[in-house]
């Protein structure tokens, strides 16, 4: 389960799609491409392609965690989108549990 006591900054990070990677190729992407060090107090959060699966981030000086929520084939997440051209913007924990906890249905089968 997700703690998010004392996390108060969420970031969205949008082209990034790659699940393979874990802390030390995330951490290295916010580091290079948007120059700057994370923080304790926020977290990344990144979105594979097919929208099935979601990572958080949050670093801290001595650790890391890893937050990962997945859909089966039935369901994803909703698509989040962003007026302007950031690839990397912060979003309200209200928008972060909605997106979390809203499954768009890929199809609806009635028998």
């Amino acid at each position: 389960m997700l703690n998010i006591n004392g996390l108060q900054r969420f970031w969205y990070i949008r082209d990034f799609h790659d699940m393979r990677s874990k802390y030390d190729r995330v951490l290295s992407i916010i580091r290079e491409q948007f120059h700057r060090e994370p923080q304790k107090d926020e977290v990344f959060i990144i979105m594979s392609k097919d929208r099935r699966k979601i990572r958080l981030f949050n670093y801290d000086r001595r650790s890391a965690t890893l937050f990962e929520k997945r859909f089966n084939s039935d369901y994803r997440f909703m698509k989040v989108e962003h007026m302007g051209e950031e690839t990397f913007y912060t979003i309200e924990w209200k928008d972060v549990a909605l997106l979390l906890e809203n499954a768009v249905v890929n199809k609806l089968v009635i028998k």
